[in-house]
């Protein structure tokens, strides 16, 4: 982990954000910033499954070299799930708890128009959904004492 990368306190400061976006009904950043969530929930847990002796894969060094591949993380949590480390406890099926963000996420499409699917509310509320499922994981990791 860089020394400026602090997973911890961006899902949280996200998660203000996003919450405040989405009771201003702006939903396009709202929308935008989730994905952040579902990024930094991830990473968390590759942290503590890293320290527990997990290995990356596809010659990954860290868990900074996923960057922003939502895809990716959900492939590596996978991993965790099937070899049944202590960590495993903690992995979300992202696939079925986050179809809207592995779906419509891109850090890339912050630049496209009003009109897209991003700015609606319908995607807004199933995604507001999607993020307090995280959210109450990352929750359980505090409580249990698994984050470092």
């Amino acid at each position: 982990m860089a020394a400026n990368d602090n997973y911890h306190d961006t899902v949280y400061r996200m998660y203000e954000s996003v919450d405040i976006l989405y009771k201003k009904r702006q939903w396009f950043n709202a929308n935008y910033l989730s994905g952040y969530i579902l990024e930094c929930y991830c990473k968390l847990i590759l942290l503590i499954s890293a320290n527990e002796g997990h290995i990356f894969s596809n010659n990954r060094q860290n868990v900074m070299d996923f960057g922003h591949k939502v895809s990716d993380l959900k492939t590596e949590l996978n991993l965790i799930t099937f070899e049944g480390c202590a960590v495993s406890s903690y992995c979300l099926d992202v696939q079925s708890v986050c179809t809207n963000i592995l779906n419509h996420w891109n850090p890339n499409k912050r630049y496209e128009a009003d009109s897209s699917i991003w700015n609606t509310e319908t995607l807004a509320s199933d995604i507001h959904a999607e993020i307090e499922l995280l959210m109450d994981m990352v929750i359980k990791m505090e409580i249990d004492g698994a984050l470092v």
